[in-house]
């Protein structure tokens, strides 16, 4: 299955727990958990990484009954992007003792660039994937990855431009 057919799977299964019981939210929930499990584990330990994925389930499945249709154009707006933004903001307010860390280039990159990185390169989503995560379309996912793999081999600052 491709990472947009996952998509769709994705979005039928929260269709189905919107209307459904709790037999569809825990599908949905079983499905999502791989998503934030992976990409909390990319800065985590693995207990860490354990607990925000579940709480990220938590949280998500818990919106759905009140995510509308339309709320797929807002931010946030797929399931994937909302599971991604969630697990980047609970990321964010776990303690440091918590934290692997990522190598000094890659956390010393703009977030923009540092997220592209991780989505392609650690998480391993494809170009099409790591858009829908992001909210970004195809060609801003490559953009984004070509600067900050060009902003790596040079050892530029992050931000800097070269005259």
């Amino acid at each position: 299955m491709t990472q947009l057919q996952h998509h769709d799977v994705l979005d039928d299964l929260e269709a189905a727990a919107r209307n459904g019981g709790a037999a569809s939210q825990a599908r949905l929930y079983c499905a999502i958990r791989p998503l934030a499990v992976r990409r909390a584990r990319v800065e985590l330990e693995s207990d860490a990484a354990e607990s925000v994925a579940d709480a990220v389930c938590r949280s998500v499945v818990k919106s759905v009954p009140g995510r509308a249709v339309s709320d797929r154009e807002a931010p946030d707006g797929s399931l994937v992007q909302l599971v991604h933004s969630t697990t980047r903001r609970l990321i964010d307010r776990t303690d440091a003792q918590s934290r692997i860390g990522l190598p000094t280039e890659i956390e010393a990159l703009p977030e923009c660039l540092r997220e592209v990185l991780i989505m392609r390169l650690i998480v391993g989503l494809d170009v099409d994937g790591t858009a829908v995560a992001l909210g970004w379309t195809r060609t801003q996912v490559l953009l984004e990855q070509h600067r900050a793999l060009a902003t790596l081999r040079t050892g530029a600052p992050a931000g800097s431009t070269s005259s």
